[in-house]
Order: structure tokens, then C-alpha cells, then sequence
């Protein structure tokens, strides 16, 4: 096991020019980062203590590219595809349903617009002020 290191130290000796090889080790849960640093190795880690795990070589990328670090190597060997967390969004499954119903009520109104586009049948305000009236008149009696 390698000793642990957080990230302001870890960005400290970048700076220094003391960090000689950098590996992305794949491991049940995502990526962890190890440093060589003279003789000995470092991972790095979380505030508290445990190993800082990257559900992918981006999200470490990017990290890295904030040390200052832009090349490193990678050791898929230790990971599984299913032993990736999946980050669940229930915030953007409800708003892409809502997208399809919005998407469905849209197609339905078109239809109806349409419909009524293809209605050959027109009617006068004369014509359609008797209807209303003998309706009227029809429900009084």
C-alpha cells in the first residue's frame, strides 16, 4: 500500500517538479491516481483518508490537468465495466418525461389543426348564431 496524499499536497509537489510518473490504476468503484515520487509511491486521497476514486479517465483527467499534470499512465487491468458506479439522475428522468408528454400533446394538437384544416364544411356567424339559439331554445323548453 502506498502512502496517501490529498490533493493541495499532491498539487505542492506537482509544482515542485517532484512527481515522476503518474498511473490511473482501475479498481472495484472507478479510477485511483498514483504518484511516484523519489523511491516511493503516494495515492491520492480524499479528506478523509479513503483512496479518491474517478468513475472515469476524464473526470481524472481534468483533475490532473489542474496539477499541472498532462501525461500519465493507465492500468484498466483491475477494472470491470459493471464495477463502475452509475450516477442516477431522477431530476432529468422526470424532465425528460415530461419532454415526451410535451412532444405527445404537441403531436396531438397538429392532428386535430389538421383535421380542422381538412373539414370542407364552413359555416356563416349566421349560420352558426340560429344553431346556438335553437340549442338555447331547446334547453329552456
Amino acid at each position: 500500500m502506498s502512502d496517501p496524499v490529498q490533493l493541495a499536497t499532491a498539487r505542492e509537489l506537482a509544482a515542485a517538479g517532484s512527481v515522476r510518473d503518474t498511473l490511473l490504476v482501475g479498481q472495484r468503484g472507478g479510477y485511483a491516481v498514483r504518484f511516484k515520487i523519489g523511491a516511493g509511491e503516494r495515492t491520492l486521497v480524499t479528506k478523509s483518508g479513503s483512496p479518491r476514486l474517478f468513475t472515469g479517465i476524464d473526470a481524472a483527467a481534468r483533475v490532473l490537468g489542474g496539477l499541472g499534470i498532462a501525461r500519465y499512465r493507465v492500468d484498466s487491468s483491475g477494472l470491470a465495466e459493471e464495477d463502475l458506479p452509475r450516477r442516477r439522475r431522477p431530476d432529468r428522468a422526470v424532465a425528460l418525461k415530461r419532454t415526451h408528454e410535451n412532444a405527445a400533446y404537441l403531436e396531438f394538437l397538429q392532428q386535430r389543426a389538421e383535421a380542422g384544416r381538412r373539414d370542407t364544411v364552413r359555416y356563416t356567424d349566421e349560420q352558426v348564431n340560429e344553431r346556438m339559439r335553437t340549442l338555447r331554445t331547446g334547453r329552456r323548453a
